[in-house]
């Protein structure tokens, strides 16, 4: 009886990794307009506004810039609402340079092609949701 219980206990919980496997949605970021192969794009997923307006990331690539468009891919997200930040790090030095009054000198992108005014994005304005398998198609500013 005891046995039957434990089984039966063990299979709920193997079901139930499964449809949390199976509920995971995957994210494709397709970047356009990368006028230059020098350097690396880095991209970060921002899982929520406290990450995209604090740090940290629920993904992060980093990719050879190359000419044209960049595909990535990120799986096993769960649903919910997220955020892309994307910069072309021309010069390889891990930092978005600006000029000096602050205005990036490398191109830089949020989800939903979102632009702030006198500073970046907001979270309002790049946010979307993932739930499925869903497309953000980003140009790069320049």
């Amino acid at each position: 009886m005891k046995t039957n219980r434990l089984i039966s206990a063990c299979l709920l919980a193997a079901a139930l990794g499964i449809y949390t496997r199976a509920a995971a949605d995957t994210l494709t970021i397709v970047i356009e307009d990368i006028r230059d192969a020098s350097g690396a794009v880095q991209v970060q997923v921002l899982a929520g506004q406290a990450q995209f307006e604090g740090g940290g990331a629920v993904a992060q690539f980093l990719e050879q810039a190359v000419e044209g468009t960049l595909t990535i891919t990120a799986e096993d997200l769960p649903p919910g609402e997220y955020a892309i930040r994307i910069m072309h790090d021309v010069n390889g030095n891990d930092e978005l340079d600006a000029n000096f009054v602050g205005m990036p000198t490398e191109p830089y992108a949020f989800s939903n092609n979102a632009r702030g005014m006198f500073g970046p994005a907001t979270w309002e304005d790049a946010r979307f949701v993932l739930e499925g398998e869903v497309t953000q198609v980003i140009s790069l500013v320049h």
